[in-house]
């Protein structure tokens, strides 16, 4: 029978409470792996988890599908494989995550009319950096998908591409939908638009309703520039209507 180290089970339950497992629970679950059916009483020797939070260590991974509950007089406990307790874990943290994604979109739908009514508010141009190729692509996808009238997208990345041509594909008919992108990537566009262009030149901009946009400043530096700049957006409808480098597909 294998022995953990102290040190190397102090680690383990640090990892453990990352993914959200407190440490008794943690601890309990160590002390069950090279065992079979021990009762609360002894867990409570070998580990010093009190009386007081034994049987709550026990619940939680119970919950959590870490451990098989044997009943009797005493109730004995079993640890489930790690493979599949972790996974019960991580699937756990998953529906957790999910759940916390819809409220804070709940939240956000909820504030915005407070935010939106106030009237008179002064127009301030802002500009936000993005850094990251993934933070750009989801950034850009979510103007795609928050757009309610129209859309602009300049796009030569065919990373970005990728990830903006599914939402595009998605959008309502009555939203106008004005792209160009590179021969290259038009094989992979999944919806024809009725103004479709060829873009000869390196450019990644994407506009939501002439209310915001967001232009890679460096790809290879992976910075982008979200603005609600009114002047930079008539330049980009400009540069899409009047191209000095795009061409009618």
């Amino acid at each position: 029978m294998e022995k953990i180290d102290p040190s190397a089970k102090e680690n383990l339950i640090s990892e453990f409470r990352m993914l959200r497992l407190s440490a008794p629970a943690s601890k309990a679950y160590l002390a069950l792996l090279p065992k079979s059916n021990v009762s609360a009483s002894v867990l409570c020797k070998e580990t010093g988890i009190p009386d007081s939070k034994i049987y709550y260590a026990l619940s939680e991974l119970s919950k959590k599908g870490m451990i098989i509950v044997q009943n009797g007089t005493p109730n004995t406990y079993k640890a489930i494989h790690p493979r599949e307790a972790v996974g019960n874990l991580k699937q756990l943290m998953s529906e957790n995550l999910s759940k916390q994604l819809r409220r804070a979109d709940n939240l956000a739908v909820t504030l915005s009319p407070i935010f939106e009514s106030v009237e008179g508010k002064e127009e301030i141009d802002l500009a936000y950096i993005i850094r990251g190729q993934r933070n750009i692509a989801r950034r850009m996808k979510d103007l795609v998908d928050s757009a309610k009238k129209e859309i602009l997208v300049l796009i030569s990345e065919e990373y970005l591409w990728d990830r903006l041509s599914l939402s595009l594909a998605k959008v309502d008919d009555s939203i106008e939908v004005k792209t160009a992108i590179p021969r290259k990537l038009q094989n992979m566009s999944q919806k024809e638009t009725t103004l479709f262009k060829t873009l000869e030149c390196p450019i990644n901009v994407v506009m939501s309703d002439m209310e915001m946009l967001i232009t890679v400043s460096s790809w290879e530096n992976e910075v982008a520039v979200m603005t609600n700049d009114k002047a930079l957006m008539t330049m980009s409808m400009e540069y899409y209507e009047n191209p000095k480098c795009c061409k009618c597909a």
